[in-house]
């Protein structure tokens, strides 16, 4: 699952936020453009880590707030994801359950455009 190999991101200065959870500071950042599509996504991370978050704004039900990146990072620090060992993820805010999914492998939305299949 996940890159074996990553790089360190750099963190833009502008439009990053900090955001700490669990005595952990993480970084999360509106990213513009998935380079696959349109749709707009948010990376999350820690600065020096290799692995990132990226979480589909979309559904609406998901307010892009501190409070509620906060509770996406809980949710994947609890199933696995670590800035340190990643893998680096996508996820998604499932309307109907009310609760966030990992999405596939290299996906960073759940509808996304440059999907081929």
């Amino acid at each position: 699952k996940g890159s074996t190999k990553a790089s360190i991101m750099a963190w833009p200065k502008k439009g990053t936020r900090k955001l700490t959870v669990n005595n952990e500071v993480y970084l999360w950042h509106y990213s513009g453009h998935c380079p696959l599509c349109s749709k707009d996504v948010f990376t999350i991370g820690m600065a020096g880590k290799p692995y990132v978050l990226f979480i589909d704004p979309f559904p609406h039900a998901f307010e892009m707030t501190p409070a509620s990146v906060a509770q996406a990072i809980q949710w994947a620090v609890e199933n696995g994801w670590t800035p340190d060992r990643g893998p680096t993820r996508a996820m998604v805010l499932d309307e109907i359950e009310n609760r966030f999914v990992w999405l596939a492998d290299g996906k960073r939305h759940l509808n996304c455009a440059g999907d081929s299949g």
